[in-house]
């Protein structure tokens, strides 16, 4: 079957807005939980000017209605020029925005998303190539808006920043725009070498990339120079505190209504059917591309039945397990969680790395228990709802090697999921996929050694 390019990037730009227009009906419909519209502006201000390392709740910092609208105005930017530029907008192009719509609950914001991107704009401008070809990195790259927001707020000055309060200089303004540009126009040339060493096995591919430049940026800023991170700010919305920490029917009813509509629409441009998702779930996940071999309607029928099965996971380790609900990063897991469904992912190559995250917490329990220790950690501690997101990108392990191995995959990566922050300070938000890209370089070659038939070729 012949896909037609042009109609599945319309179909691509529909989503996108569609996305931004529920985000924006979000955020007006949670003005009563944030202070009205005055809590909304007040919110946002200080989601602007806050420091945001990993894990920044922005429902903490500046409530839910301004969270939300965060989010819708960051995806519709990214949509909007798109659009007026003409750009290629593929399912490349609709995992950036998904990622960038996912951080904008715990790190992005629109101030600290256009250095880099404007860096990588830069960069294919240099080259002389298209860059409205490589939008996608541009919105990839919004992954260093913690460092961005550090430079321009709290960078050397430390703990005399004032939460709550801006505190711009021209020395943060001049090392925001030098080292955002700078880092905008490396990364282009990372996201190459990193598919390289993973071999297509970690789909958040930018996680790996950007990881190990966010290691040099942090060693050079703060070790070399002999500073040290602040950490997160504590500055607690007081109508976020009024409602708790919970949401869990505002959140569940956002995402319902989302995946719902999408495989509502799914279904209708696929002729009223499911022919050919069957197919699709039968695909390794390693080196595809849903939306160019089937089509944008049965990936929009995959969005929402994946969306749904991660949805699923989300509630049941909130009910049996001690930890966080729908926080700002847990809503924003779960978007990421279905960055690659119209390129890699589906719910038949992706159970099992919930299922390694979920053996691992069970072994963990039970060697506390023997030992009279507390258990350290659950399935729903902050930061291994988001690993778990992105540990999904491994989807191409079990693809191609079976269940067990990804569950091994989702072992190994829960295993260092909550170290590897401290390796980039926490100023780069694809802390997860980082974790699978070095997951995937310790598995790869244990699985080809084994399976040396299945080796792929560089």
């Amino acid at each position: 079957m012949k896909i037609d390019s042009e109609k599945n990037g319309n179909f691509i730009k529909g989503l996108c807005l569609g996305l931004a227009v529920i985000l924006m009906g979000a955020a007006i419909a949670a003005l009563p939980f944030s202070g009205g519209v005055e809590g909304l502006i007040h919110g946002w201000k200080q989601i602007l000017i806050a420091p945001c390392p990993l894990i920044t709740d922005f429902f903490g910092i500046g409530g839910i209605s301004a969270t939300f609208f965060n989010a819708a105005i960051c995806s519709f930017a990214c949509w909007l020029i798109a659009v007026v530029s003409r750009a290629k907008v593929n399912a490349s192009f609709l995992a950036a925005y998904l990622l960038v719509v996912a951080h904008c609950f715990y790190g992005m914001n629109f101030l600290n998303i256009w250095p880099c991107y404007i860096g990588v704009i830069l960069y294919y401008i240099k080259k002389k190539k298209d860059f409205r070809e490589h939008l996608h990195i541009a919105m990839f790259s919004m992954a260093f808006g913690p460092l961005v927001s550090e430079m321009l707020l709290r960078y050397p000055i430390g703990d005399t920043f004032e939460p709550g309060v801006a505190g711009f200089t021209l020395t943060g303004i001049f090392l925001t725009l030098v080292i955002g540009l700078a880092a905008g126009m490396v990364l282009p040339g990372m996201l190459e070498g990193a598919l390289w060493m993973h071999k297509g096995y970690n789909l958040y591919n930018g996680g790996l990339a950007f990881g190990l430049v966010g290691c040099f940026l942090y060693a050079f800023l703060y070790k070399t120079m002999g500073l040290e991170s602040s950490g997160l700010i504590e500055l607690n919305n007081r109508f976020y505190d009024g409602i708790g920490e919970s949401n869990w029917l505002f959140s569940n009813l956002v995402f319902i209504f989302i995946f719902g509509i999408t495989l509502a629409a799914g279904y209708v441009l696929n002729g009223k059917s499911f022919k050919g998702y069957g197919e699709l779930t039968q695909e390794t996940g390693h080196m595809s591309n849903f939306a160019d071999r089937y089509g944008m309607p049965l990936c929009f029928i995959n969005f929402g039945i994946y969306g749904f099965m991660v949805l699923g996971y989300m509630n049941l380790i909130m009910l049996l397990t001690e930890g966080v609900a729908f926080t700002g990063p847990t809503v924003g897991a779960i978007f990421a969680a279905v960055t690659f469904a119209a390129i890699g992912q589906h719910p038949k190559n992706t159970w099992s790395i919930f299922m390694g995250y979920a053996a691992l917490f069970v072994f963990v329990t039970l060697v506390c228990m023997l030992q009279g220790r507390e258990v350290p950690w659950t399935l729903s501690t902050q930061g291994y709802i988001n690993g778990v997101a992105f540990a999904t990108g491994l989807a191409p392990i079990h693809g191609r090697y079976g269940w067990r191995s990804g569950m091994a995959a989702g072992i190994i990566s829960a295993s260092i999921c909550t170290s590897t922050a401290a390796i980039h300070g926490g100023f780069m938000l694809f802390n997860g996929g980082f974790s699978a890209g070095i997951t995937a370089l310790i598995l790869v070659p244990v699985l080809e050694h084994h399976f040396p038939h299945m080796r792929v070729k560089n």
